[in-house]
């Protein structure tokens, strides 16, 4: 068992690390981090561990401004839940935000998150993507704080609209809204090739 969790970290790691040296959009997020001069060290922020709950993916350590990815999750699905981490990593630090205290901010960088770093479900409600992106918020509020869904719910719909429309750093919505569309490297690709005019293109490729 041991020696299987070890390989799992390994595979994570290894994900992680092409994540940020290829992936568009992880690029950009890493090169925007560095612009903000809140720079990401592979080692110190960004780790790899066994999670105990089969239904977490990782977190965000934002006293220590430090990426979790679980261990068991590798490929794609470890690609998403970096780029995912890494919203909340730059919402953090250009707003100088406490998702800890704030509820309100705790639900818009879910709602970035989600609008910005993931693929729309393949179960999308019939609402469309933003009731999808909704949604998801509201389940990500729920895991983080104890709180009752009506709760969860209010704050998430009282900074929707504007949450939903800040793209930044991308500048568009670099994923396809609808799952069946076959566009998605196109549109990282053309948001990454827009990054210099943000001023995060050049940070990108000094991070390799």
């Amino acid at each position: 068992m041991e020696l299987w969790q070890r390989y799992k970290r390994r595979s994570c790691f290894n994900t992680a690390k092409a994540c940020l040296l290829t992936d568009p959009l992880c690029r950009i997020l890493f090169g925007a981090m560095r612009s903000r001069q809140c720079p990401l060290t592979f080692g110190r922020h960004l780790a790899c561990e066994p999670c105990d709950d089969a239904k977490l993916r990782g977190g965000f350590d934002q006293p220590d401004c430090a990426v979790q990815q679980c261990g068991q999750f590798s490929g794609a699905r470890s690609v998403r839940h970096l780029r995912h981490e890494l919203v909340h990593a730059f919402d953090a630090c250009r707003a100088v935000a406490d998702f800890d205290s704030s509820l309100d901010q705790l639900a818009c960088t879910e709602i970035r998150a989600y609008n910005l770093a993931e693929p729309a479900s393949w179960q999308k409600p019939a609402g469309g993507h933003a009731d999808w992106v909704r949604q998801r918020a509201v389940d990500s509020v729920l895991t983080v704080r104890r709180i009752e869904q009506a709760e969860a719910e209010t704050a998430v719909n009282r900074v929707f609209d504007r949450c939903y429309a800040d793209l930044e750093p991308f500048g568009r919505r670099p994923l396809p809204p609808d799952p069946l569309e076959r566009a998605e490297l196109g549109s990282a690709q053309l948001a990454a090739k827009e990054a210099k005019f943000y001023g995060y293109w050049s940070e990108c490729q000094s991070s390799s």
